[in-house]
């Protein structure tokens, strides 16, 4: 094989892979995820079955969407079935995530009605004292200011849809306690 064939089978190669998992960004998550919380992991176990599936669980600390704080929830490793009803997981789309840690999460429900990630590892931003890692894996950032941030785009996805359907862009309970800012019905919000 000559050099500049290797060359061109490996960028094939890579461009390949990138093309198969590109992450998401937050606004993508955001619309996603029926779950956007902050939690800490108490236990993580595995269920025997024909695959061996992990979950782990976890306290919510604070809601942002789907939960409040205080709720117990069960996050397992996402597993897809073939047409033979056989379980495969994709590499990478576990959540990875440790007892006792706490981590800034993004969580969908897949066909079996489970919370799992809604892409990848990448939604289970570990948190350190006040900052959390970046989605981009590039440093940490303030969690008061991604859990803001994360409220504010729910509220306008909220509106945006709402406005789309004709309901009333805020409900009864939109208010939070000592601000004139709009947050979405869904959210389980804590003090």
């Amino acid at each position: 094989m000559r050099p500049i064939s290797i060359v061109a089978s490996f960028a094939l190669l890579i461009s390949t892979a990138d093309a198969f998992f590109i992450p998401l960004t937050t606004e993508q998550r955001v619309k996603a995820a029926s779950v956007i919380a902050v939690i800490k992991i108490d236990a993580v176990g595995h269920d025997q079955g024909f695959v061996l599936k992990g979950f782990a669980d976890a306290k919510v600390i604070t809601g942002i969407v789907g939960v409040k704080a205080g709720e117990k929830i069960r996050i397992w490793d996402d597993t897809e079935v073939d047409k033979d009803g056989k379980e495969w997981s994709i590499a990478g789309r576990d959540p990875h995530l440790e007892e006792g840690k706490t981590y800034f999460i993004y969580l969908t429900k897949n066909e079996k009605g489970r919370l799992v990630t809604v892409q990848s590892s990448l939604d289970s931003l570990e948190i350190s004292g006040d900052q959390v890692e970046k989605e981009v894996g590039d440093g940490t950032e303030s969690l008061a200011t991604k859990i803001k941030l994360t409220r504010e785009l729910t509220a306008r996805f909220t509106k945006a849809q709402q406005a789309g359907t004709g309901q009333p862009a805020t409900g009864p309970e939109s208010k939070s306690e000592g601000s004139d800012k709009p947050q979405p019905e869904s959210e389980g919000r804590s003090r």
